[in-house]
């Protein structure tokens, strides 16, 4: 009996051997899908091999990411002629953003695939497969829900529109737009019982009416402005709408930028239009002596997109394109101040009845800082120009001589109303050397002198309210 025992164990040892070993076998067989990729109509298919180097989670998740991608790039993105992309086709940004990018986000929205692994000791496998009725089936459910998710804020912002709530139109034609951007590339013609619509044309349409309706009127056009660095010169404007009688209504709430468009300066900051449709700013500096400036104010988006992604603010920029955006100009007259001149020039310690290097500083402070004034009088500001160029040493050479002349130059400005001097500077001992003469080192002593003038003297001069 008991022989009969240890010969049944033994049997049961040789099985369970043998089993052990034909699961052995299996576990290091490769599956077909490893050897060869395979062919099927009806799927889309990724499949990708990672080293099992690093820990489990990295080289698994890199296996898949490269299934994924590999099965996204079958799937073939075409641009139908009713999407956002033909819409703005001629756009270069637009386009050049989301062709780049489509790939991406094929990638990213997959879902309901199923997954295949294999592995051994040195590399992991993976298999991705998605069915193609399955993939076009949920790609319509989800441009449907995009579609009908759209319409509605589209619908409701028109409503805003006709209310005169022209921001809160454009805030829900924002939503309306992200709504459909996952599907730039897709059909975009919606059908409900107001009829057949392209969103993309709709919206984009119904933007520009938003901005229509919006009117932007300076209050005081023109200004003229003597050029000063400190200034507070208020402006205004007020925004209005026309309500479905044609009658004019105060816009509140409204956004608006100011900014220099022709010239340049400094603004205060602006704010939204208040209940009465006012807005303004402050112009607190001139910076630019360009006669004829212009500030121009406009509608400002950025809060629009403040909270947006890169992506979505390039597609929201085309929508909200800035030549459609309300504006209204501002002209500025630059007047500069009036200054009488009082010379003193003197070469090699007689008056210099030419006055060269006095013309020169006289058509430099002319064309930067003041309009020259001979009625001393009525002048805003006494210009004082000491100059004086003496001879210094002849310097002899082999068969030539070098010769030097020093220059010595102050500008005063007075306030001719308050006989305050505002400023004083100069500078001595610029060092003009040609040969020949002393008439052609006079001559770069003029030339060198009026360089430091430009470069240094009329520099601190911009600090100086004139």
């Amino acid at each position: 009996m008991d022989s009969i025992r240890i010969l049944a164990i033994h049997l049961v040892a040789i099985v369970l051997l043998s089993c052990s070993s034909t699961n052995q076998l299996n576990a290091k067989r490769k599956p077909d899908w490893v050897k060869q990729r395979p062919a099927d109509n009806s799927y889309y298919m990724g499949r990708a091999m990672t080293p099992k180097i690093g820990g489990d989670v990295t080289y698994r998740t890199n296996a898949r990411n490269k299934a994924l991608k590999e099965m996204s790039s079958e799937i073939q993105v075409t641009i139908s002629s009713n999407s956002i992309l033909r819409q703005f086709e001629n756009n270069y940004e637009v386009k050049e953003e989301f062709e780049s990018s489509t790939s991406q986000s094929v990638e990213a929205t997959l879902e309901g695939y199923e997954v295949l692994t294999w592995e051994d000791k040195k590399e992991y496998w993976v298999l991705v497969r998605l069915s193609k009725d399955k993939y076009a089936m949920q790609k319509e459910m989800k441009l449907d829900y995009a579609k009908k998710m759209s319409a509605t804020y589209y619908y409701d912002a028109q409503k805003a529109v006709s209310g005169g709530n022209i921001y809160q139109a454009l805030l829900l034609y924002v939503q309306a737009i992200k709504a459909i951007q996952p599907h730039v590339n897709e059909d975009l013609t919606y059908k409900d019982i107001e009829g057949t619509i392209n969103l993309g044309s709709a919206i984009f349409a119904g933007v520009q009416d938003a901005f229509k309706a919006v009117h932007l009127q300076a209050d005081q056009p023109n200004y003229q402005l003597q050029f000063s660095k400190e200034l507070k010169v208020p402006l205004s404007l007020h925004a209005s709408y026309a309500d479905a009688m044609g009658d004019k209504r105060a816009l509140s709430n409204l956004p608006l930028k100011f900014y220099f468009s022709k010239g340049e300066g400094e603004l205060s900051s602006p704010e939204a239009t208040n209940r009465e449709g006012v807005a303004g700013c402050d112009i607190t500096r001139l910076i630019s002596k360009r006669k004829s400036q212009e500030i121009t104010a406009k509608f400002n988006v950025a809060p629009l997109f403040e909270k947006e992604n890169a992506e979505t603010r390039i597609l929201l920029k085309a929508f909200f394109h800035d030549e459609f955006l309300p504006t209204t100009i501002f002209n500025i007259e630059v007047q500069k101040s009036s200054a009488y001149l009082v010379i003193d020039e003197k070469s090699f310690g007689n008056s210099a009845s030419a006055n060269v290097f006095s013309k020169m500083i006289k058509s430099e402070l002319a064309s930067s800082y003041f309009n020259i004034t001979t009625d001393e009088e009525n002048a805003d500001f006494i210009v004082k120009i000491n100059s004086s160029f003496t001879k210094g040493d002849e310097k002899k050479g082999s068969g030539y001589s070098l010769y030097i002349v020093f220059a010595d130059v102050n500008i005063s400005i007075v306030d001719n109303k308050t006989q305050m001097e505002i400023f004083s500077d100069g500078f001595s001992g610029v060092k003009g050397i040609q040969p020949g003469s002393f008439e052609y080192a006079l001559k770069d002593a003029r030339e060198k002198a009026i360089e430091k003038l430009k470069d240094e003297t009329l520099l601190d001069m911009e600090q100086v309210n004139l």
